[in-house]
């Protein structure tokens, strides 16, 4: 019973890891953007 309410919840992980992950490529090219140019 604990290890399939697991499993159930396992599915929206990766769509917040995959979101967090744009976010931080996000960040990141615009820290490089901005540092370009200065």
């Amino acid at each position: 019973m604990v290890s399939h309410d697991v499993s159930e919840e396992t599915p929206g992980t990766p769509l917040l890891v995959a979101r967090l992950h744009v976010d931080l490529c996000r960040l990141a090219s615009a820290m490089c953007t901005s540092r370009a140019a200065l």
